[in-house]
């Protein structure tokens, strides 16, 4: 959880849509240097309403871009009606499903639901400016079933009608303010009729996937904007510029997304939102924020030339380097043709987007060139320095090497000191990820003389996840990391069960395997676990959920010594597990 700068109250972060606390309307004043909703039309921009959700894209430092932000433009933003309900609110403001009252969602018909909306918008933002509002279910695909809303046209699956229905009698209500649907999930039913001028839709794009190339998912999704345009007098497209699991590598998206923007303007968007690591730090953001800052505001300009401008700007020694690697970077991708991951570890980042051969020789380049740096110069780069550590850490754990690692875990360490703490969407903190690549050297250092395992090749016997489908990776020696399971893990999804074909090497006693939990990925411990031979079952172990907080789940297996032939463990998924994440199997 963090706070945004200009905000009294508390934001939490999903890439589906974000749920964030609507700032108060002292806020709102158009002496902020904002633009307000009720300019929009004198604009000379591409796009009227134009956002990007970096630090420097945030409260009032998005007027140096010229750029709209959320705690200064929306009354009520993303899933985040339920703001607007008092203490004890009306029961009758939320769902009914088989008659049943259900409060994980809303009534959209209820009058008083609108009531309670009316209230807060003439208390907090009055009649006469112009502010917007967001009138979105919440996050689930749960739709109200009462009389009203089926009159309405509510389905099991759709509750456009409803939510278009209160859209429209609150913008009759507030002319002078601005009311958005949302195309997602149960929300993704056209209106029958055009909607009212002072209304708009948000539609996400997490299913186009960001690429140099066009795709049928590109296709479905320009045809959908052409629908809402005929309908709906705004259109805001929600879409997407960081990889959430890893904001620390770099991730190129101007080549991509200028294709995207263009296609936006072409076909009646009128409003961008681009969603990236918010107050979070983000590798080179503040390059990015002027870079996309000037796209949003013109898709043809020529972002290689802006991109070593604003880079000679910020970083006059090494500025050129810099522009030179996210160059590079960026023709490699439109090369490759492949699409950009929204959510990955850097073992998939250099299958996609990331050179190792370009990435070392560029850090190694900044690294040389500190020394030499004063000034604000000197700290961009040290943050700089900080982010990339991770990065060289990664690939160097991929790699099995780990001699350098103290010296880049430091880097880390310094950004984690000057009060930097998260490096992924999910709130992963530095200082975490630091503890815990540690605990891995340790226990590297611990069995690396004595893991009779280490670098086997293991066998899979049924069928591995796409994306992780190198099993080389649970006897490289080196233990995965739990909370981000990305790295150092294999991720298995079985129906069943998963197979692994064990060498039965002499002097082998001992198997231990090293599972790792995380609920919050949703993955769980396996159901039980067995070790066989010659198919005769040897031994059967029900894993028990992790004494300590540290997502570590060791289990041991004694190995007969009259087991023959090849040993086979049998990881059975439980009935609540969707993914077994196996981060080590050592043989003593």
């Amino acid at each position: 959880m963090q706070t945004l700068r200009l905000n009294k109250e508390i934001l939490t972060m999903s890439t589906g849509m974000l749920v964030l606390a609507s700032c108060m309307g002292m806020l709102l004043s158009s002496s902020c240097g904002q633009v307000r909703a009720a300019d929009e039309d004198a604009l000379p921009s591409a796009f009227k309403y134009r956002e990007i959700y970096l630090p420097e894209g945030i409260g009032e430092n998005a007027q140096d871009f010229g750029l709209n932000t959320l705690d200064l433009d929306w009354g009520i933003w993303g899933h985040n009606l339920g703001k607007v309900l008092p203490k004890d609110p009306s029961q009758r403001v939320f769902a009914k499903v088989n008659g049943v009252t259900n409060k994980k969602q809303f009534c959209f018909t209820s009058n008083h639901l609108f009531e309670y909306i009316e209230e807060y918008i003439i208390d907090n933002f009055g009649t006469e400016e112009t502010i917007r509002f967001a009138i979105i279910p919440n996050d689930n695909e749960i739709v109200c079933l009462c009389e009203k809303c089926v009159i309405a046209g509510n389905t099991k699956k759709n509750a456009s009608p409803a939510v278009n229905k209160l859209v429209r009698r609150l913008a009759e209500r507030f002319p002078n303010h601005i009311f958005y649907t949302s195309d997602y999930k149960t929300t993704q039913g056209l209106p029958v009729d055009s909607m009212p001028k002072n209304t708009g839709v948000l539609v996400s794009a997490i299913n186009f996937p960001l690429s140099y190339e066009e795709s049928p998912e590109e296709t479905s999704f320009i045809q959908r904007l052409q629908a809402w345009g005929e309908t709906t007098p705004r259109i805001l497209v929600w879409d997407y510029i960081n990889n959430f699991d890893d904001y620390f590598t770099p991730y190129p998206t101007f080549g991509a997304m200028q294709r995207r923007l263009k296609d936006y303007r072409d076909n009646k968007v009128t409003a961008i939102f681009l969603n990236g690591s918010g107050e979070d730090i983000s590798t080179m953001s503040r390059l990015k924020t002027a870079v996309l800052a000037e796209m949003t505001r013109d898709p043809e300009t020529d972002w290689k030339v802006l991109i070593y401008e604003k880079a000679a700007e910020y970083y006059p020694t090494a500025g050129k380097i810099i522009a030179d690697f996210m160059v590079s970077q960026e023709e490699d991708l439109e090369q490759s043709g492949n699409a950009l991951p929204l959510y990955e570890g850097v073992a998939i980042a250099k299958e996609t987007y990331l050179s190792e051969d370009k990435f070392i020789p560029f850090h190694d380049q900044l690294l040389e060139l500190r020394p030499s740096l004063t000034g604000s110069e000197r700290e961009y780069i040290d943050i700089l320095l900080g982010e990339l550590a991770l990065t060289r850490l990664e690939l160097n754990r991929i790699k099995g090497n780990f001699k350098d690692s103290e010296r880049f875990l430091n880097e880390l360490e310094q950004l984690s000191k000057k009060g930097f703490t998260s490096y992924n969407e999910s709130g992963l903190t530095i200082e975490g990820y630091i503890n815990d690549y540690r605990y891995i050297l340790d226990h590297l250092n611990e069995t690396s003389n004595k893991n009779k395992l280490k670098g086997e090749s293991l066998v899979a016997m049924t069928p591995l996840d796409p994306d992780y489908s190198d099993i080389s990776i649970i006897t490289d020696g080196a233990l995965g990391i739990p909370s981000n399971y990305h790295n150092g893990n294999l991720i298995i999804s079985p129906k069943e069960f998963v197979k692994i074909a064990v060498p039965n090497k002499p002097g082998l006693n001992r198997l231990k395997v090293w599972l790792s939990y995380n609920p919050a990925a949703k993955i769980g411990i396996p159901e039980k676990v067995t070790l066989s031979a010659s198919g005769k079952e040897l031994a059967s172990l029900s894993p028990d959920y992790p004494k300590e907080n540290n997502g570590h789940l060791p289990i041991e297996f004694n190995v007969p010594d009259n087991a023959q032939g090849t040993l086979i463990l049998t990881f059975y998924k439980g009935e609540d597990t969707k993914s077994i994440a196996i981060e080590e199997i050592e043989g003593y």
